[in-house]
């Protein structure tokens, strides 16, 4: 039996934050905590430099009600694609799960909208481990609350 999952999920959003979406994940994390403080309390460089792949960040987030602390490394950043994927390697989920990648992508739609997808690829340590459908819903919320955050601002 296999452990291993991807769960993915999807938020529209106006095309004029698809930038600053893409650039919150990608070297200005701090600024989710601005957007979204009653998801993410807080983030901090902890090695490497922000926008570059190999930086660490640690998060202090709440997700699902509880606050939780994660350590991720950015493997990733392709700004044509608009996609930033980062890697879990400490912290409260690895109680549960062996490994954790999520993927952000801001994909235009239209003049008018854009999507972020959020996808999580992982592996349960056993079976009764449940889904990370808790942490895709704070991810989309997130993604929506920078939305409003940014419009607001304009």
């Amino acid at each position: 039996m296999s452990l291993k999952r991807r769960l993915e999920g999807e938020v529209e959003i106006k095309a004029g934050a698809s930038d600053v979406h893409h650039e919150i994940f990608m070297s200005k994390p701090h600024h989710a905590a601005i957007a979204a403080p009653q998801f993410v309390q807080g983030c901090d460089l902890h090695e490497g430099e922000l926008g570059k792949p190999g930086s660490v960040i640690i998060w202090s987030l709440t997700v699902g009600g509880k606050p939780i602390k994660v350590k991720n490394v950015i493997e990733e950043i392709d700004n044509e694609k608009m996609l930033v994927r980062q890697r879990t390697i400490e912290g409260d989920l690895l109680d549960e799960y062996k490994t954790i990648t999520g993927i952000c992508q801001v994909i235009a739609k239209d003049k008018e909208t854009s999507i972020v997808k959020w996808a999580f690829e992982y592996e349960k340590l056993h079976p009764n481990v449940p889904e990370l459908s808790d942490l895709l819903d704070t991810a989309l919320a997130v993604a929506q609350h920078i939305d409003d955050h940014h419009h607001a601002q304009i």
